[in-house]
């Protein structure tokens, strides 16, 4: 027998098992110095929390369900402990009521989630910047240059050219006895009604910008609306950041380069396209947007709010 292989493999364990108590016990002493140097607040009821983790362990795969049975047993309004992140939870009318229309203003902004910092321009777009002024101001620029009756109008014909297509694609598959597909053909015919409006550009059919740049479009938007929806652990342990197990956080950085890549892509063939004065063009979203003044007095919005603003329609499209 190996004695000395033993003997190193047994040291080995020891000195990973005491810095793995160091390591708790540090943990430990941080958590309770920290709920000893609060301030005493009143807080409402709700279940028993672990150190570090809180109530995460108590959630399963159906998290409002157990939001629906700590209200059961803890009353209408609950505090839950989600690792470094205080939360609550109600299933009382009146108590939605008083968090939707009484203090909205409190409960308005989204949570600033890592996927949102990377995938949404720091929180910059309408949907999960905060509430403040600039969420007023980017939501005041999509209420008075996109959304207008006016403007849709002024699409009308792109829309009838969009639904020819639509009614070719089908009859001439039909003729053909093929298959008809309507989640693709009406994917493709919704997706470039979007994208004529707010980039000025057709990916799917006759006019299309090309292949590549469809396949590209489409993947990375999908890819980025997958991110935004997942619940990734390291918003709630910081901690879960420094292993990153699942590579998540560098699958955001990833995509966040491919969609700040698309986007200023796009910016730089409409602003190419202005300087070229190119006449009987229908003035899309980002032609508005590049003529709007920016903050603070300067002369053109900045590339980041642009980017921000003609990202969010395409994920609400999407949803």
């Amino acid at each position: 027998m190996d004695f000395e292989a033993l003997d190193s493999a047994s040291t080995t364990l020891i000195w990973y098992t005491l810095y793995f108590l160091l390591l708790t016990t540090i943990l430990l002493y941080l958590t309770v110095r920290n709920d000893h140097g609060r301030k005493v607040i009143r807080l409402p009821p709700g279940p028993p929390r672990w150190p570090i983790f809180g109530n995460l362990l108590q959630l399963g795969p159906l998290p409002h369900r157990d939001f629906a049975n700590f209200c059961e047993k803890y009353g209408p309004l609950v505090y839950l402990r989600l690792g470094s992140v205080d939360a609550i939870t109600t299933n009382d009318p009146d108590m939605i009521r008083e968090i939707l229309l009484r203090q909205d203003d409190i409960f308005a902004s989204r949570p600033k989630t890592l996927a949102a910092v990377h995938l949404a321009y720091g929180c910059g777009d309408v949907a999960l910047a905060p509430l403040g002024p600039h969420w007023k101001r980017m939501r005041r620029i999509c209420m008075e240059h996109l959304l207008t009756t006016r403007r849709l109008e002024s699409f009308t014909e792109q829309r009838a050219q969009e639904t020819q297509h639509l009614v070719q694609d089908v009859w001439s598959k039909t003729q053909a006895g093929e298959v008809v597909n309507l989640r693709q053909l009406l994917g493709a015919f919704s997706m470039n009604n979007v994208t004529r409006m707010l980039l000025g550009k057709q990916y799917f059919g006759v006019e299309s910008a090309g292949p590549d740049e469809a396949m590209e479009f489409m993947n990375v938007t999908h890819e980025l609306f997958w991110l935004l929806g997942i619940i990734y652990l390291g918003d709630y342990l910081p901690v879960w950041r420094w292993f990153d197990p699942f590579g998540c956080e560098k699958k955001m950085r990833s995509v966040e380069k491919r969609i700040d890549e698309f986007h200023m892509k796009i910016i730089r063939e409409h602003k190419k396209g202005q300087s070229q004065n190119a006449k009987g063009k229908i003035r899309d979203f980002v032609d508005v947007l590049l003529s709007l003044p920016g903050e603070d007095g300067a002369d053109h919005m900045d590339d980041t709010d642009i980017k921000a603003l003609i990202q969010q329609p395409q994920q609400t499209h999407l949803q």
